[in-house]
């Protein structure tokens, strides 16, 4: 059980000597709203650790965070990655409670590139917006349907299963704003959508006002039949319409709907560099409003197109010049 008079119990039983440390941290992170059961499932492998090398300890040493370093690099990157990670976030914990307790600051993982991607130009998701407007039964909601949701995929960067989730109920075009439920990490949070995006939802509500079921609790995207929509369903159009509009016929690898996200994250660096201002403090943004735990995750989205690589050499270059004028 957690200190402080806490009632919520871990899921995850530990065996260290820092077992109790490791239940108070779970259930700190669980108190603000996350789910935390992969996170706990990776400090676990942390408490299987040291109970194998018998630390007695109740305090995390430099020798303890050193001998774990060297002991996850027989794992695979991705794995070696997460489990460090993991641990920096607790030793930070500790860290306020105990100032002489040790600190894992940086982790030192080489994560291989990421395997496959494809960003949607401007010209790209037009056409798709487009073919959209022209999909069967006409006279149905399903076109409006794959607009919006094809749409909002762009612009917010949702996961399609967040987006195929949301209920009347979460969208506010008043406010400007989606409700997103127990996202990937089973936090809630708010997205917030532009002035133009909430006038075509509202344009949408209004044609989803002649389908049931209806309420805050209804589906917001639904099938003729006024069903929620479902990923499959979602997939097999989608693809359908990828092959209409000729779209990643010659990319080594077939574009897919979690492209639109990955296209949104290296949209708003574009759009940033663009602006000149510091991307660096606008990331956080990035990641509370993609729902990620922390910025690193974020940065896997963050790829280097050749449009920002000709962006990035023009501001060197009128900074250049700009400084040797000066001098």
């Amino acid at each position: 059980m957690a200190t402080g008079g806490s009632i919520i119990m871990s899921i995850q039983t530990f065996h260290s000597t820092l077992a109790t440390k490791m239940d108070d941290f779970v259930n700190y992170k669980r108190i603000q709203g996350y789910e935390y059961s992969q996170q706990a499932k990776a400090l676990h492998y942390f408490d299987l650790f040291v109970c194998k090398k018998g630390y007695t300890q109740t305090r995390l040493t430099q020798k303890i965070i050193d001998d774990y370093i060297a002991d996850s690099k027989r794992l695979m990157p991705s794995s070696q990655y997460r489990y460090l990670a993991m641990l920096r976030i607790f030793s930070a914990y500790l860290h306020l409670f105990d100032p002489e307790s040790c600190v894992l600051h940086e982790v030192n993982v080489k994560l291989p590139s990421l395997s496959r991607y494809y960003i949607y130009s401007n010209d790209e998701i037009t056409d798709l917006l487009r073919y959209a407007k022209k999909l069967k039964p006409d006279a149905s909601i399903r076109p409006h349907c794959f607009y919006v949701l094809i749409g909002l995929l762009s612009v917010t960067g949702l996961r399609i299963a967040e987006a195929l989730t949301l209920n009347l109920g979460h969208v506010d075009t008043d406010k400007g704003c989606l409700l997103v439920r127990k996202g990937k990490f089973a936090k809630d949070r708010y997205v917030a959508i532009e002035k133009s995006t909430r006038q075509i939802l509202q344009h949408y509500l209004q044609k989803r006002k002649t389908y049931e079921p209806s309420g805050e609790n209804a589906p917001f995207f639904i099938t003729p039949l006024g069903e929620r929509l479902n990923y499959n369903r979602v997939n097999c159009t989608f693809r359908s319409m990828l092959a209409k509009c000729q779209i990643g016929r010659d990319a080594p690898n077939s574009p897919r709907l979690h492209d639109l996200r990955h296209t949104f994250a290296c949209n708003c660096l574009l759009k940033w560099y663009n602006e000149g201002v510091d991307v660096n403090a606008r990331l956080p943004y990035l990641a509370s409003a993609m729902g990620h735990v922390n910025i690193d995750a974020t940065q896997i989205y963050l790829h280097v197109s050749s449009t920002l690589i000709r962006q990035a050499a023009q501001r060197f270059q009128n900074t250049f010049k700009t400084n040797y004028k000066g001098q």
